[in-house]
């Protein structure tokens, strides 16, 4: 996952890329950095957002082939997609100086993030949250694999990449699959032969075989990763990569119940369908998945989802979504103007807040629509899915704010 950073200015950094003045830099990872970007020419689109993310190669990879080769497929498979469920791209630019790609602006945290807030406080996920979040990640994909080139054929496209730090969370409530890197059209046409490329413990049997992959495959990871949302614990990630591949090849995966015996037995199934080491006996397609899961979460669950995990997310994250809120203040003189959706307002006195939970099987559990929880105050909190040695803490009892 991406390093955060602080917003300032950034002297070895780029100031302009194409349409965008490059304001701060707020991230950085092994091949690229991400800067906060403002729009000083307008494009075609008259909706276009003034804020964006600006994905920049770093210098030290924009030399290498393959680097630029990842890069570009990402760029056109991304302008190609346009879901609720999947980051958007606005532009796309490589030339002999800069590659860039031109994305919204992501207001949040990962997944990753939040289990790891979750973790620290001794909890997990509720398990309908981790549901929904799953299901629209099933969406995103079942789109991205039926989505068609300007001929009309399907491209068929596996992100190869899904993971927790891949799923991002908004604190509107937003859920949004990022990260389409490791994307691969089935034929190879755009990614060539079937490398061994993606994070080792979401890797599925066939990728470790060198088998020819389907979509199948991104419903292994997506499996890997609803298992860890609900246990709170990693599936096969070991000490080192030689024994985390033979663990994903034949490792035992054990039912989440044995872990967290607070999951309902419907949810244990559709985890162990999509573990199946045997592809035929996996989902056959996201979409089976995301229909299952939404079957299982009623339609008054789903309507109020948006508002918890907008709760859930500025209750873990309060410090970051302050300091979020700073990157959208405009320039001296600018007419624009750009806000953070608000933060969750007080409940009203019946409802209910965060309840204790048994040491045995600690979950975080709300009564709906709460939508603000009582947690352990964190010195500094956890940042982007920071590791911790802090000891797992119990939920504060419910306050009269909480009430």
């Amino acid at each position: 996952m991406e390093s955060p950073h602080r917003p300032g200015t950034d002297h070895s950094g780029p100031t302009r890329l194409g349409r965008w003045d490059v304001v701060a830099k707020i991230a950085s990872g092994g091949m690229s950095s991400i800067y906060l970007g403002r729009q000083v020419e307008p494009g075609p689109d008259p909706h276009e957002p003034r804020m964006v993310a600006l994905k920049v190669l770093r210098h030290e990879v924009r030399d290498d082939p393959r680097v630029i080769k990842m890069f570009l497929t990402e760029g056109q498979l991304l302008v190609r997609l346009v879901h609720p469920n999947i980051v958007r791209t606005l532009e796309v630019h490589v030339d002999d100086e800069r590659g860039f790609i031109a994305m919204e602006l992501l207001l949040g945290q990962s997944i990753a993030a939040i289990q790891d807030a979750c973790v620290e406080r001794g909890l997990r996920l509720n398990p309908e949250i981790a549901a929904f979040c799953v299901a629209r990640v099933a969406d995103a994909l079942q789109y991205a694999n039926e989505i068609t080139d300007d001929d009309g054929r399907p491209l068929d496209i596996i992100h190869r990449d899904v993971t927790p730090q891949n799923v991002f969370v908004s604190y509107a409530g937003e859920v949004k699959l990022i990260d389409f890197g490791m994307a691969k059209i089935v034929d190879g046409s755009i990614t060539g032969p079937n490398l061994l490329v993606g994070k080792l413990p979401y890797l599925a049997p066939e990728q470790i075989q060198q088998m020819p992959l389907d979509h199948r495959t991104d419903i292994f990871a997506l499996g890997v990763t609803f298992w860890e949302l609900l246990t709170a614990k990693r599936l096969f990630r070991r000490n080192t990569d030689e024994e985390t591949i033979e663990a994903v090849r034949s490792g035992r995966i054990p039912d989440v119940r044995e872990v967290a015996p607070e999951v309902p037995e419907e949810i244990a199934r559709i985890v162990a369908t999509a573990l199946e080491r045997d592809r035929d006996k996996r989902y056959w397609s996201t979409s089976e998945l995301a229909y299952d899961l939404d079957a299982f979460l009623v339609p008054d669950v789903q309507a109020g989802m948006g508002e918890r995990l907008s709760a859930l997310v500025h209750t873990l994250y309060p410090d970051e979504y302050a300091e979020q809120q700073g990157w959208l203040v405009p320039p001296p003189g600018s007419s624009h103007s750009v806000s953070l959706p608000p933060a969750p307002p007080a409940p009203p006195s019946s409802r209910s807040g965060l309840p204790p939970m048994p040491p045995s099987s600690p979950s975080l559990s709300e009564s709906v629509p709460v939508r603000r929880y009582t947690l352990p105050p964190m010195n500094p909190p956890p940042r982007f899915g920071a590791a911790s040695s802090r000891p797992f803490l119990q939920p504060a009892a419910p306050n009269d704010d909480d009430t």
